[in-house]
């Protein structure tokens, strides 16, 4: 019998609850309109329950109904056990309406900074009782196992089992500094970045190589050697010293392209990067990963202007 339980969990949890509106209602076919199941399956049900254990929980004929005294035993612990599923189901649906706690979050490193920054703050007035956890990590990683509730990433999507949500696209700059440009020649095709000394993340996927688009085609370029780095805010510097030309999306490098400390090139080979959160699952989601995307929907436009 033990044996026979353990494989038939769920079929006795569903037996049990027959027999407790059954007992409750004091009706089979009361009970059936409440559960919106037939009579004659409430019916199999006790009568699975009593063959398994060879016992007679309700005394029926076709006048008369009332429990035996094993019937009324079990009645009790019917009782705690739909207390439980109860209280369960509470819980569940605050977890599912809670718009408050605990949310983590991973971005990229080139997003930490002042600019996004300014925008999880914006997030956090409109929604004081929401804990960000942010994790600023390159790597994707593994976001079940790191319970992250929310990943953001920039280009192109690993192939994984993650939901995806678009959530805006960044213009990408080559650019240098005045000084740098005064004694180097401007290149005319991204192929000519081989002869100059170039500034590249350290956690780039295409490596020494950078990436270019022509006519709606991407393509990659052999590039020369400056520094590499993890930061884009140091990035940034190296260029704005002269060390060399750097690539920069539109809202790290807004501003010195438009006071003149930076110039770009290469205008017409450059392309658009995706910015998209990841998600563990589409289904199911609560009302606090669902507010957070929403705002980051309805704010990051703001990160270009």
């Amino acid at each position: 019998m033990c044996s026979y339980v353990s494989d038939n969990q769920a079929k006795l949890s569903i037996w049990l609850q027959s027999f407790y509106h059954i007992a409750l209602s004091g009706s089979f076919s009361k009970a059936a309109k409440k559960l919106g199941q037939s009579r004659s399956t409430l019916t199999n049900h006790v009568f699975e329950l009593e063959s398994l254990y060879s016992v007679r929980l309700i005394n029926r004929t076709t006048r008369s109904f009332s429990l035996s005294r094993e019937g009324d035993a079990l009645f009790e612990q019917c009782k705690r056990l739909n207390l439980a599923i109860s209280e369960s189901h509470e819980m569940l649906r605050d977890f599912s309406q809670n718009s408050e706690g605990l949310l983590r979050v991973k971005i990229p490193s080139v997003l930490d900074n002042k600019v996004f920054h300014a925008l999880l703050s914006q997030y956090k007035k409109s929604h004081p009782n929401v804990i960000l956890d942010i994790m600023v990590d390159n790597n994707l990683g593994d976001l079940v196992a790191e319970k992250v509730d929310v990943a953001l990433h920039l280009g192109e999507l690993p192939d994984s089992n993650y939901i995806c949500k678009r959530l805006t696209t960044f213009n990408t700059y080559v650019v240098a500094s005045k000084e740098y440009w005064r004694s180097h020649p401007k290149p005319s095709h991204p192929s000519d970045l081989i002869n100059h000394p170039c500034i590249r993340y350290r956690h780039c996927k295409t490596g020494n190589k950078w990436s270019f688009s022509d006519i709606g085609k991407q393509f990659l370029v052999d590039i020369g050697t400056s520094h590499i780095c993890d930061s884009d805010e140091m990035l940034i510097s190296f260029a704005l010293d002269g060390s060399g030309i750097a690539t920069a999306l539109d809202f790290t490098s807004k501003q010195y392209i438009e006071d003149g400390t930076l110039e770009t090139c290469l205008e017409e080979w450059t392309h658009e990067v995706q910015l998209n959160a990841l998600l563990q699952h589409r289904d199911n989601m609560s009302s606090r990963v669902r507010n957070f995307i929403d705002a980051l929907i309805t704010l990051i436009p703001s990160l270009n202007t």
